[in-house]
């Protein structure tokens, strides 16, 4: 750790932590440091004439959600890859860069908001004047917050707009969250101190997410929830996720309810807008995901797929990717 005296004064009352400031001065340093406090990447700097790249991070963890604070001397290029596990919330507070994620790219600009893709290759450009607060919110949770407000498993990917302006609902509650925050942790970080209170923290950040931010389901979300599900697809529903790791067919789930299988298609196409498969292919590439997250290095994909319930290796890969992103290998590595 290094004194905060080597960087501009203006954007220390950005820093979500300022009790744990970290400065690195070489490439593999700064690689390193931002890699541990918001998420691996490759990182390029050009033309640095043998001076320091002089770069400071904070960052605080709040649970499902943290707070990283970055900034270098130089123009750098950042390649995170694809971000599958988190959503990026990138806040610009000085200076200007790009980011580039999901095919789309945008400016940042102070107070711009941007959201990385989850399913997509990001990259980031800062100039050596730019300094970023980055919110890295777990996927999981946001989707899974999703799923409970709707009642019903997300059928295609979750993807928030790639940048909302700050004068928009979601941008000032985002902007005077993150800055409360950050002054909270300056002034009281006895109060941060409590695991509960910045759980709380993340809560609220996921909340505004969900409810606020623009995304492929806030239509949905603004319909309110779906017609109440029937006893037969609920209980069909449930059966299935207790037991995904044997179910063979359709045909076992509408026996063990009670019902045909035409009848147990027609509810779930009405429901969730896909067939019963359907559903147990996402809920299978879900488990696995989340196997992959938590495995022990020892373990190999193909082991964690049939503990799922998986027999087409190859063919549930393919579904892997498409899902996040990534082949299951890659999460395996990260993960571990």
């Amino acid at each position: 750790m290094r004194a905060l005296a080597i960087v501009d004064p203006v954007p220390t009352t950005y820093l979500p932590n300022p009790q744990a400031v970290s400065s690195a001065g070489t490439l593999d340093e700064a690689t390193d440091v931002v890699s541990r406090n918001i998420y691996p990447h490759k990182l390029r700097v050009a033309d640095m004439d043998g001076r320091h790249l002089q770069c400071l991070t904070s960052a605080l963890d709040l649970g499902d959600c943290a707070l990283g604070y970055v900034q270098y001397g130089f123009n750098v290029e950042i390649d995170p890859g694809v971000i599958t596990e988190y959503l990026m919330v990138k806040s610009t507070v000085a200076g200007q860069g790009q980011v580039t994620s999901g095919g789309q790219t945008a400016i940042s600009t102070p107070g711009s908001i941007i959201m990385t893709s989850m399913t997509d290759t990001t990259r980031i450009f800062m100039t050596a004047e730019c300094r970023h607060l980055t919110a890295r919110v777990c996927r999981k949770a946001v989707e899974s917050r999703i799923e409970e407000k709707l009642g019903r498993r997300l059928s295609t990917p979750l993807q928030f707009g790639l940048e909302v302006t700050s004068d928009s609902d979601f941008g000032r509650a985002w902007h005077q969250l993150l800055n409360h925050i950050c002054e909270l942790s300056a002034t009281a970080p006895k109060a941060l101190a409590s695991e509960d209170v910045r759980k709380q923290y993340a809560r609220t950040m996921i909340e505004l997410l969900v409810h606020a931010a623009p995304h492929n389901y806030s239509a949905d979300l603004e319909r309110g929830a779906n017609p109440a599900i029937p006893w037969y697809v609920r209980r069909a529903r449930d059966y299935m996720h207790n037991h995904l790791s044997e179910l063979r067919s359709v045909a076992e789930i509408a026996g063990y309810v009670g019902i045909t299988p035409r009848t147990l298609q027609n509810g779930f196409r009405r429901v969730f807008n896909m067939t019963p498969a359907q559903y147990m292919r996402e809920a299978r590439v879900q488990a696995l995901h989340t196997a992959l997250l938590g495995a022990d290095p020892s373990q190999s994909v193909t082991e964690l797929m049939q503990n799922v319930g998986i027999v087409n290796f190859s063919r549930y890969a393919q579904y892997y990717r498409r899902k996040m992103g990534v082949a299951p290998s890659v999460t395996l590595r990260r993960g571990a």
